[in-house]
């Protein structure tokens, strides 16, 4: 139908992402990064990490980033909480609302404020790990 993208593991409607079926998360990454019509450039910037970190994770066979970084690449990706949540359950995490740097972070992606370095303020004020760059 018109306003649908089946890009293999990614269903997308009007620029929304649907589902997400279970693959190898550097495919996961690299469909998602696609369907929003991203560089991989803009997104390892927009994620605060490095290049080499960036193509580790979109190469590496087998590689699990850490849940921050998962939590900068949905950051940079603009993903809404369910997309967020999803990826993350396909690596394992959970964002909990008993931790004070899942709260925060939930906060802002679910109120759709995406600049990573003003999330990163506020977790350093709250004396939490940083999104992004280590």
């Amino acid at each position: 139908p018109q306003g649908w993208l089946n890009e293999g593991s990614v269903l997308m409607r009007d620029g929304k992402i649907l589902e997400v079926t279970n693959c190898d998360l550097a495919l996961i990454g690299a469909r998602l990064i696609d369907a929003k019509g991203m560089t991989d450039a803009e997104v390892y910037k927009r994620a605060n990490i490095d290049r080499r970190l960036f193509s580790k994770i979109r190469t590496g066979k087998g590689y699990l980033p850490s849940k921050r970084t998962i939590l900068a690449l949905a950051i940079a990706l603009e993903l809404n909480l369910d997309e967020t949540d999803d990826l993350l359950a396909r690596a394992g995490y959970t964002l909990s609302r008993s931790q004070k740097f899942d709260v925060i972070v939930q906060y802002f992606i679910s109120t759709g404020y995406y600049d990573i370095y003003d999330i990163n303020k506020v977790l350093f004020y709250y004396d939490q790990p940083l999104l992004g760059a280590s």
